[in-house]
């Protein structure tokens, strides 16, 4: 072949500038340590690092996430912590709250407990940044307001927590593919904290604070019905509720006439809607609930046993709207717990006795009611109460009778009420002050009962005279009775003891001595085996101060129902904490991972780059010396 002395130039200059450009690429490449700096570089491995790349960028804002998910995860579990103390102190205020504390004392375990709810609140409303722990998605609203609120179709008003949240979880993604709300939430919504959603008046109530305001609401009530139209006619619970648990009632006045008769009204039961009660005056009502607008007072009757009357007034006011079209209506609330009397009777075989109606007081504790006498059904004819555990009674007689002889014996009356005034005068008394004659007529018969002590065997009577009937007079055998002693009886206003043949009922009585009773009616089932002496104690469930049953089991349950959901939560909460780190940690070790391949395909062995352009510098160099000597002269020079 033969070579021109132009194809020798040609291939010098070109060998002599792929010298230089091995010295430029190694050169670029020893100025960062990087082999790859535009994909022609290399072709496959600039595919391949870009994967990389992309691989750790996502890595690296799941690791950003997660940091987030962690900072929010360990406030909310701080804020658990601290909300689950106050839980336990209010359960510890709940239990400590017994009937051995005075009303007074339970007021103030009330208003500790609304300190609390305070706490809670605040607890309800932490905040990381700006955002709010509890809120949901809706986190830049404050989710919890304590306030008042009124129902909009009455003048009723409730204390409520507001709860302005959502239940939209918050989700940070720790890894490729759709948001899992289950795996990816980071927080606790309002419901997951505080309990389920209730609408009260239209507004959104979680039943963890409804509970908790229900528990201090109990503990500081001074009354047993409430009104919120203090000046009308008063509200009366009767009947025994047989019902589960318990239940609120809110009885709403729709119209009430000229007099304050009460025509027409709506109950709410358990913060329900209102819902209207249809008149029926039977005295035996077909129509549950229902009302009896002919009785006076008007009176309600519901399907679970209870009722409630509410008395004329002229104060009564019908519902009406004012000029803004807000609504005004009278309304009675009140609660009604389940088998409210407990009675204990001394002789288990002697007739049972009920007790319905509602008591207005509680501090009356034990109270007993003894028979004082029997008639030869077992029927109970005469009775006493006691309000101190029996060290002292109070006869329950339909009657008053008073003596002109004060040594001679104290005479009692038993038998249902008739028209009055009696007058006995005793005419005929024997040497043992035994009565045989009254009004000086020996024809009017005179029974007697013999009674004798199994202890000392004596035997003593009683005198029964018969003034109407089924009114007898008893007078006990006395050497102070005399012949002239007079008796007069007259009878109540009144009935105490009303005997039906089957059974005998007992109005317990509302004097200033015994209070908190009106209303009440115990009856004792007629039964061969009753016997004078025979006690029924009870305690009263509810009235003035708080209701200290429902505060040992209700409430009691309500806080430790309550504050096992937390702990749920928190534990449910506990166990992404743990999961998001070793995720975390995951990650971590990835991106270490998808460092090296990075730095793999990018990165050069800096020693053998060196090495590499001092050799090809050193080639370009020589070829530069050696060039000049061997390459031909041009036809330029040799002219020249």
């Amino acid at each position: 072949m033969r070579i021109s002395s132009n194809m020798m130039r040609y291939n010098f200059l070109r060998s002599l500038n792929d010298s230089m450009e091995t010295q430029n690429t190694l050169q670029e490449q020893l100025s960062d340590g990087k082999s790859l700096h535009r994909p022609s570089d290399d072709p496959v491995r600039a595919v391949r690092d870009l994967t990389y790349k992309t691989s750790q960028v996502l890595n690296e804002q799941y690791t950003q996430n997660l940091q987030d998910a962690q900072s929010w995860m360990e406030n909310t579990d701080g804020v658990m912590s601290d909300l689950s103390s106050v839980m336990i102190k209010v359960k510890e205020l709940v239990v400590s709250a017994d009937d051995t504390k005075p009303t007074d004392a339970l007021n103030t375990i009330g208003a500790q407990i609304d300190g609390l709810i305070n706490q809670v609140v605040s607890l309800g409303n932490t905040k990381i940044g700006d955002r709010y722990l509890f809120g949901g998605q809706n986190d830049s609203t404050q989710p919890f307001v304590r306030t008042t609120i009124k129902d909009p179709n009455s003048d009723l008003t409730k204390e409520v927590v507001i709860y302005n949240g959502d239940n939209s979880r918050i989700s940070m993604p720790i890894q490729a593919g759709a948001v899992n709300p289950t795996q990816d939430s980071v927080n606790l919504t309002g419901t997951d904290v505080f309990g389920a959603e209730k609408t009260i008046y239209g507004q959104k109530t979680l039943s963890v604070l409804n509970n908790l305001l229900e528990i201090k609401n109990e503990l500081r009530k001074t009354s047993t019905v409430t009104q919120t139209n203090s000046a009308g006619g008063t509200g009366t619970v009767g009947g025994k509720y047989t019902g589960a648990g318990y239940a609120n009632y809110d009885i709403k006045i729709k119209n009430a006439d000229a007099t304050g008769h009460v025509t027409s009204v709506a109950y709410s039961k358990d913060g329900s809607e209102w819902t209207d009660i249809p008149v029926d005056n039977a005295t035996n009502p077909t129509t549950i609930p229902s009302i009896n607008i002919a009785n006076n007072p008007a009176k309600i009757v519901f399907a679970d046993g209870v009722t409630f009357s509410i008395a004329d007034n002229t104060n009564n006011k019908s519902e009406t709207a004012d000029a803004n079209g807000t609504i005004h209506a009278d309304v009675y609330s009140f609660r009604v717990p389940q088998d409210a009397f407990d009675v204990a009777q001394s002789n288990a075989s002697g007739g049972a006795a009920t007790i319905t109606g509602t008591a207005t007081n509680t501090e009356s504790i034990p109270n007993s009611v003894r028979i004082d006498d029997i008639d030869s059904s077992g029927q109970v004819t005469a009775a006493s109460y006691s309000s101190d555990g029996g060290s002292t009674w109070t006869s329950l007689s339909n009657y008053n009778v008073t003596q002109t002889n004060s040594s001679g014996s104290a005479a009692t009356v038993t038998g249902n009420l008739t028209a009055g005034p009696y007058t006995v005068a005793i005419t005929g008394v024997d040497e043992n002050g035994k009565i045989t004659e009254i009004n000086g007529d020996p024809a009017i018969n005179i029974t007697y009962d013999i009674t004798t002590d199994t202890d000392t065997g004596k035997t003593s009577s009683t005198a029964n005279i018969q003034l109407a009937t089924g009114v007898v007079l008893h007078i006990p055998t006395n050497t102070a009775n005399k012949t002239t002693d007079t008796y007069t009886v007259i009878a109540k206003s009144n009935s105490f003891i009303t005997t039906t043949g089957t059974s005998t009922e007992i109005k317990l009585p509302s004097d200033t001595t015994i209070s908190g009773l009106s209303g009440l009616t115990m009856t004792i089932a007629a039964n061969s085996k009753n016997m004078v002496n025979d006690a029924y104690s009870f305690d009263l469930p509810q009235g003035n101060g708080p209701d200290v049953e429902w505060l040992s089991s209700v409430a009691t349950q309500y806080v430790s129902d309550d504050h096992n959901l937390q702990l749920k939560s928190q534990t449910n909460l506990g166990a992404r904490m743990s999961m998001y780190e070793m995720a975390y940690n995951m990650l971590l070790n990835q991106n270490t991972v998808i460092q090296t391949d990075i730095a793999n395909t990018e990165d050069i062995d800096m020693a053998k780059a060196i090495t590499d352009f001092n050799t090809a510098q050193n080639i370009y160099r020589s070829a530069l010396a050696v060039g000049g000597k061997i390459m031909p002269t041009s036809l330029v020079d040799f002219l020249s």
